[in-house]
C-alpha cells in the first residue's frame, strides 16, 4: 500500500480502504493493524484511525452480509447483547498504537446498538480526545491517556470539532455550544456557553418535551446576545463525572438506563417529513429528502455544512443544494458562504463525513479547490462553492464502497510527505 499514501482514503469499518483519484483501489485490510477482531470507528486525526478491539462484529459486517432473503429485511443490532470493548488509536503509517484504558472504562461493555460516532484529537494521541455517542448520558466524552474521563450527557450534540483548544458542538437545532476545557491538563470543561442560539425561538417545545439541562445556567430567553453559559462546578462535585461504578450495579438497578440504546442522541443526517402529513391517508410512496449538517475546523474558523439529498423512487440519490456557514460568534449567528464572496478559503477544499471532516489543501487533479466532497456509497456529486453548483467529481470510487452504509465510512488523511 506504500504507494497510496498520495490519496485520501476512505476507510470501511472492517478496516479495508478505498483510495481516491483518478486510479482509485481498493485494499481489503490495512497492514499491521493490533489485532483479528479489530472495527474503524472513525479516523481520530491526520493520519490516525480510532480502532475498537471487539468480538461485536455488526458494525464490520458488511451491510448485505446482513440481509435476509427470506424476510426481506436486514439484521439489526440488539439492544439486549453486550460486548466487551477496548478502543485504541492506531496509526497505520507509523505503526504506532496508542491504548484507551479511560475510555474502556467509562463504555467499555454496551450494547450492540451503542454507537461511538466520533472520535476526535484534539492534537497528539497522548492529548485530550472528545468521543461523541449515540446515548443521551454519554453524549460527549472527554479523556486523555493516564488522566482520567469527563463526561457531557444530555446535550443533543450531534457533530463536534476543535478549534484550538476549545471543542465546538453543534446540535439538531443548529445551536452552537463552546467547550472550554480545562488547563490543569485534565479532560475536564470548565465552562459551557451557547454562542449561537436556535432563531426558532420554540424549536424543542415544539418538537418534543426536552429542555436544556440544569448543568447550563441558559438565561439567554432574557438575553439580547441569545447566549448563557455554565460553570464546571454546578456539574460535578469532581474532576470527573461519577460514571464508573460497578458494572453489576447499573445491570441490576432497573431505574439506571445503562448503555442499552434507550434516549437515544439523533444522528447528523435526518429525513425531511412534511408538515401536511395525514396519519389517516393511506401511506404514498415518494422521493425521501434527508439532510445533513457537518461541523468543520478551518483554520481558526468554524464552518456549518448542511448537505441536502434525495433519495428517488427511481434512479441514484444525488445533492440537491449545498449551504455553507461560517460561525460568527461575536454576534451569535451562522453567516452564509456564498460564491459571491469567494467560497471557501483559497486553495481549500472540504471533506465531510459523519466520523470526521475536514479542511485540507487541494492539490493534483483529483482534489479540487473550493469543492465540498462527502463520504457516500452512492452519491458521485461535490459541491462548488465558488459557482454554487453541484458537479460530478473527477475522480473514480471503487465499487466496494457501496457494500457499507455511509454512516460508517471515515476519511483518512496520510501525513504530508517530507521530501
Amino acid at each position: 500500500m506504500s504507494g497510496t499514501r498520495r490519496h485520501i482514503w476512505i476507510v470501511l469499518p472492517d478496516c479495508s480502504v478505498c483510495t481516491t483519484g483518478r486510479d482509485g483501489a481498493f485494499f481489503d485490510r490495512i497492514p499491521g493493524l493490533p489485532g483479528e477482531n479489530v472495527t474503524c470507528l472513525a479516523a481520530a486525526g491526520e493520519g490516525w484511525l480510532a480502532l475498537d478491539l471487539t468480538d461485536d462484529a455488526f458494525r464490520r459486517t458488511p451491510s448485505w452480509d446482513m440481509y435476509c432473503p427470506a424476510t426481506g429485511t436486514f439484521s439489526d443490532a440488539r439492544p439486549d447483547v453486550k460486548h466487551t470493548h477496548r478502543y485504541m488509536l492506531h496509526n497505520p503509517f507509523s505503526g504506532q498504537t496508542v491504548p484507551l484504558p479511560e475510555l474502556d472504562g467509562v463504555v467499555g461493555h454496551v450494547a450492540e446498538t451503542f454507537e461511538i460516532r466520533k472520535v476526535l484529537m484534539r492534537s497528539a494521541p497522548d492529548d485530550v480526545i472528545a468521543v461523541t455517542t449515540n446515548n443521551c448520558n454519554y453524549n460527549i466524552i472527554l479523556c486523555r491517556p493516564g488522566k482520567g474521563t469527563f463526561v457531557l450527557p444530555d446535550l443533543r450534540v450531534v457533530d463536534a470539532a476543535f478549534v484550538g483548544d476549545v471543542l465546538y458542538g453543534i446540535t439538531t437545532g443548529e445551536e452552537l455550544l463552546a467547550f472550554h476545557l480545562g488547563e490543569d491538563g485534565k479532560p475536564n470543561v470548565t465552562r459551557v456557553k451557547r454562542v449561537i442560539k436556535n432563531p426558532m425561538a420554540a424549536y424543542y417545545i415544539k418538537y418534543s418535551s426536552w429542555r436544556w439541562p440544569q448543568i447550563l445556567d441558559d438565561d439567554s430567553s432574557d438575553d439580547d446576545d441569545g447566549r448563557g453559559d455554565y460553570d464546571h462546578e454546578d456539574y460535578s462535585d469532581g474532576d470527573e463525572v461519577e460514571i464508573q461504578e460497578d458494572q453489576a450495579e447499573f445491570d441490576d438497578d432497573p431505574d439506571i438506563r445503562f448503555i442499552n440504546g434507550d434516549g437515544m442522541v439523533s444522528d447528523n443526517e435526518g429525513k425531511v417529513y412534511q408538515d401536511d402529513w395525514d396519519p389517516e391517508v393511506p401511506y404514498d410512496a415518494k422521493d425521501e429528502t434527508y439532510i445533513a449538517r457537518y461541523l468543520v475546523s478551518c483554520g481558526d474558523e468554524l464552518l456549518l455544512v448542511r448537505h441536502r439529498n434525495e433519495s428517488p423512487l427511481e434512479g441514484p440519490p444525488y445533492t440537491s443544494k449545498v449551504e455553507v456557514f461560517r460561525a460568527d460568534v461575536s454576534v451569535g449567528r451562522w453567516v452564509p458562504v456564498t460564491a459571491d464572496d469567494g467560497g471557501l478559503g483559497e486553495g481549500e477544499a472540504l471533506f465531510l463525513s459523519r466520523s470526521f471532516s475536514k479542511s485540507t489543501r487541494a492539490h493534483g487533479r483529483d482534489v479540487e479547490e473550493g469543492l465540498v466532497y462527502y463520504a457516500s456509497n452512492y452519491l458521485d456529486d461535490a459541491f462548488d462553492t465558488r459557482s454554487g453548483t453541484i458537479r460530478n467529481i473527477a475522480f473514480r470510487w471503487p465499487w466496494q464502497r457501496q457494500l457499507e452504509y455511509k454512516r460508517w465510512l471515515t476519511w483518512l488523511f496520510p501525513p504530508e510527505l517530507v521530501v
